[in-house]
């Protein structure tokens, strides 16, 4: 017998029989916990808070699962509620670390650029053991913290984009599924995204 998909364990949310609803948010969770976990650490650079935004974001997911309406992936539209939990904790918790390069290296195999229609810069050729001298680690961690401090203060729609495409990687359709978005708004929404980082950092934001 083929496993329940997605849609169907969401309408099963809706189950008078708590045994049904329990058993299909648990098949959900199981099922999508590590990637709603690998987007929110990436987004928040701190295990905790990403834990955090995964939890509220199941929570939502019990409450608001069996309204969803199957027009798009359930995955597409979990992922989206994670990312708006995560950036809602992000604009809130002023205190989380500052992710430094080597970290975001480490998280994804393909780093972007911040430049405007570049998919991912090169890969660092150095081993991911050595480690940087300490005095380039703290350049890199303060470069890190002005370019988190300026996503902060872009709005929401522009701050989603950044924090998909760099240092997730994905690709314009990929960031379209999540946001439900054509790629041709997501383009856009990433021009816009970097003008506004370019008049905040100017000059500074090619050095990161």
């Amino acid at each position: 017998m083929s496993e329940p998909s997605d849609v169907e364990l969401a309408r099963r949310l809706a189950s008078r029989d708590r045994t049904v609803r329990e058993s299909a948010f648990a098949s959900l969770f199981a099922r999508h916990r590590q990637k709603a976990f690998d987007l929110a650490w990436r987004v928040l650079g701190d295990a905790s808070l990403a834990a955090d935004a995964v939890q509220e974001a199941f929570l939502t997911v019990y409450e608001k699962g069996p309204r969803f309406e199957a027009r798009a992936q359930f995955s597409s539209w979990l992922y989206r509620v994670v990312l708006n939990r995560s950036i809602d904790l992000r604009r809130r918790e002023r205190r989380h670390r500052s992710v430094s390069l080597d970290e975001l290296h480490a998280a994804t195999s393909d780093r972007g650029s911040f430049a405007p229609d570049r998919a991912t810069a090169d890969r660092d050729t150095a081993p991911s053991s050595r480690r940087p001298p300490p005095d380039v680690h703290a350049m890199r961690a303060e470069r890190a913290a002005m370019l988190n401090a300026a996503i902060d203060r872009l709005s929401p729609k522009l701050a989603a984009v950044i924090l998909l495409r760099y240092p997730q990687g994905l690709a314009y359709e990929e960031i379209g599924a999540i946001l439900d978005l054509p790629p041709g708004t997501v383009r856009s929404r990433l021009n816009r995204a970097h003008a506004a980082l370019r008049e905040m950092l100017g000059d500074r934001l090619d050095e990161i």
